[in-house]
């Protein structure tokens, strides 16, 4: 049955013509980001927002920094942080403090929940990166890395 489905996918792609994406960084950057998602959420066992991995191991390395800060370190506008915050918040994996002498300024650090959510996603991202490196090799691994963080320098 997954063969079919994957043999009859394999048929309406070949039927679709993407030629004026095929040499668009953006294009193929984008498929990539939903597939690392998708295989994300799956290997965890659950449906994860964006970057909740990301903020999650941001704020373990760097507890007590502002909201402001983790956005940034993230790659995130504030505005999409917040609903990542506020959800890690009402499930009792972060804790926020305010920042003194800035009324508008959060702190945010790990709880021990919070902790142990992180160490569990870990194990899952390290299980992704190793199929990865399988897949790519170690040197061409690191030159994607490499890559991808020169084309944000870009951008």
């Amino acid at each position: 049955m997954a063969h079919d489905k994957a043999k009859n996918s394999k048929k309406v792609l070949d039927a679709i013509r993407t030629t004026a994406l095929d040499e668009v960084v953006g294009f193929h950057m984008r498929k990539a980001i939903l597939r690392a998602q998708s295989t994300f959420a799956t290997v965890a066992g659950k449906k994860l927002m964006t970057g909740q991995y990301s903020v999650m191991a941001i704020i373990n390395e760097n507890p007590g920094r502002t909201q402001s800060a983790i956005a940034e370190a993230a790659g995130l506008d504030r505005s999409s942080l917040v609903p990542i915050l506020n959800k890690f918040e009402d499930e009792g994996l972060i804790l926020r403090a305010p920042v003194k002498g800035d009324k508008r300024a959060y702190a945010v650090r790990l709880t021990k929940k919070g902790e142990r959510e992180l160490a569990e996603l870990e194990s899952k991202v390290r299980e992704i990166e190793a199929k990865v490196i399988s897949g790519l090799g170690t040197k061409d691994h690191q030159t994607l890395i490499d890559l991808l963080k020169r084309f944000h320098e870009i951008i």
